[in-house]
């Protein structure tokens, strides 16, 4: 693993929002960006550490993403709620070819 701090609390979120089966699943089977965007804001953590968190799933090397950033260059945008504020409440990720929401973004833990 290469973050295991940030894998372990993504767990942890995942487990006090979905349960222990909801989680296992979710992270064996994959989820979207979306569903673990959710689940960090609604866990008991600061905005700030759930937007590292959300960051480090993407960047960090233990999730399978699809589809696949790696191979061309991207950016990760967030989008504030309000704008110009500092809550994070989504990501999308910009591409040369195209925007990716949260939505069409699926993570799998390695």
């Amino acid at each position: 693993m290469h973050d295991p701090r940030a894998v372990a609390a993504i767990i942890e979120a995942l487990r006090q929002v979905y349960g222990d089966a909801g989680a296992r699943l979710m992270l064996q089977d994959g989820m979207t960006l979306e569903a673990l965007i959710d689940a960090l804001l609604r866990a008991p953590l600061r905005n700030r550490d759930a937007a590292r968190l959300m960051t480090a799933a993407l960047q960090s090397g233990d999730f399978v993403i699809t589809p696949d950033f790696t191979s061309a260059p991207s950016h990760v945008k967030y989008v504030y709620d309000p704008p110009e504020s500092l809550r994070v409440v989504d990501i999308i990720m910009l591409t040369e070819h195209r925007a990716f929401t949260s939505s069409e973004i699926r993570l799998r833990l390695l």
